[in-house]
């Protein structure tokens, strides 16, 4: 399996835990979502830069994947994702069904533009 197909299978599983969790955890589903994003937007990159070595780094991510040519608009929604997440992990006083709202919001971005026209 490549990297590529390991990361879409992870980004898979990833996001259909974060939906089985969405009702019970609405907080660990937006950690897990941003997760299932992480991995789709990667094997994205690293199938459009098949040379570039695996990030390190949420830095390193970021930069492979504006090298890799994803639209800002679905960079922004990756960052804003990230956030989410360490929000939804650190944060006490963040509501768990608005992070959850959140989380969905920026997901319907990505997912629409990984699913295309």
């Amino acid at each position: 399996m490549t990297e590529v197909e390991a990361r879409r299978a992870r980004a898979g599983e990833d996001l259909a835990l974060a939906f089985a969790l969405a009702e019970r955890s609405p907080r660990w589903a937006a950690v897990v979502l941003f997760y299932g994003v992480h991995h789709a937007l990667l094997a994205w990159a690293l199938e459009r830069l098949p040379q570039a070595p695996t990030p390190q780094s949420y830095a390193q991510v970021q930069g492979l994947l504006k090298r890799a040519g994803l639209p800002r608009g679905v960079r922004k929604a990756y960052e804003r994702l990230l956030g989410l997440s360490w929000q939804a992990r650190y944060d006490p006083k963040a509501g768990d069904k608005a992070l959850w709202t959140q989380a969905l919001e920026e997901y319907a971005r990505v997912e629409a533009f990984l699913l295309g026209p």
